[in-house]
């Protein structure tokens, strides 16, 4: 007979792993599900998280994390699950490898980030190609940065790195006319003296990790130190939408103060549940509180306020 666990966690990132930890600890039987390419599997090292004054790799926080969450009993799965179905007793979740069953669950999928598939444009992320100026933005102090996007808020966050470097070039990479940036804001660009491309990206060319060269379809030749993704992400919320999990405008996940979702015994965590504040210090919060709101609600009747 299978094993049904108290809890099933679908991301294995900063989110996940905190909701494992704590549901471990909670003396609850939790499995944690992930595919591991999710963007702790990135290169990217973070400098902002209390604690590291030399800073931390995700990857290296995330296997910190496992470990930690096995240490209490959690258990860690490598699967894909394909879909999610509510039971009468819990839930049915179906993978690529296995069968699970579960009394609660918590979403953690994180989201998709919408880079340049250009080139060797993988082995370039979280070394010289980044998304967030929260957490790099630092590094560019007195740097040549170039920035991708299309729209107002890529422009908007051009303009921001002012407050690191001063030299910046903006890139929509996208043909001409396509772009969706205001003129006020590409008015704002030229009056700060921040060149500006409306065209596609042919190539990107670099070494060992490190950008040196970004090649643009007329033949215009950047040589930028650092380049950010402006082009947004997707969250991965596919499975929420199965189970009828209420989502806003932009596919997130809507939680209330505790991480519960519309859905009884359905939490959500992480970056699935923002549009902005994509940081690790959010996504660990949230896990705990995700599995805070789990754990309570697994009491029994007698054991509730």
């Amino acid at each position: 007979m299978k094993k049904v666990y108290d809890c099933v966690v679908l991301g294995g990132g900063p989110a996940g792993l905190s909701a494992g930890i704590y549901l471990a600890r909670f003396n609850r039987s939790v499995l944690v599900v992930d595919k591991h390419d999710g963007r702790s599997s990135y290169a990217q090292k973070n400098e902002n998280y209390l604690g590291f004054p030399r800073g931390i790799q995700a990857r290296e926080l995330c296997a910190r994390g496992r470990q930690q969450a096995e240490k209490y009993g959690a258990k860690m799965s490598v699967d894909t699950i394909i879909s999610i179905k509510k039971t009468r007793k819990g839930f049915t979740l179906e993978g690529q490898k296995n069968t699970y069953l579960s009394r609660t669950l918590i979403l953690a999928m994180g989201v998709t980030d919408l880079f340049p598939h250009i080139g060797d444009w993988k082995h370039f992320v979280g070394k010289s190609l980044f998304w967030c100026i929260t957490c790099d933005g630092y590094k560019t102090i007195g740097k040549k940065i170039l920035v991708i996007g299309q729209d107002d808020g890529a422009a908007c966050t051009a303009l921001q790195f002012l407050n690191y470097t001063k030299d910046i070039s903006f890139v929509t990479n996208i043909h001409k006319g396509k772009e969706t940036a205001s003129t006020l804001w590409l008015d704002r660009l030229r009056k700060r003296n921040i060149p500006y491309y409306s065209q596609n990206i042919l190539k990107m060319k670099g070494k060992r990790g490190f950008i040196t060269e970004v090649e643009l379809e007329d033949g215009t030749q950047l040589f930028p130190e650092m380049v950010f993704n402006q082009q947004g992400s997707i969250p991965n919320y596919e499975l929420a939408a199965q189970l009828g999990v209420s989502l806003n405008q932009h596919k997130c996940v809507c939680v209330d103060s505790e991480q519960r979702t519309n859905i009884p015994f359905v939490y959500a965590a992480g970056d699935i549940t923002s549009l902005h504040s994509h940081q690790i210090a959010t996504a660990v919060h949230e896990g705990s509180m995700a599995a805070q709101a789990a754990n309570y609600d697994l009491y029994e009747e007698y054991q509730r306020t």
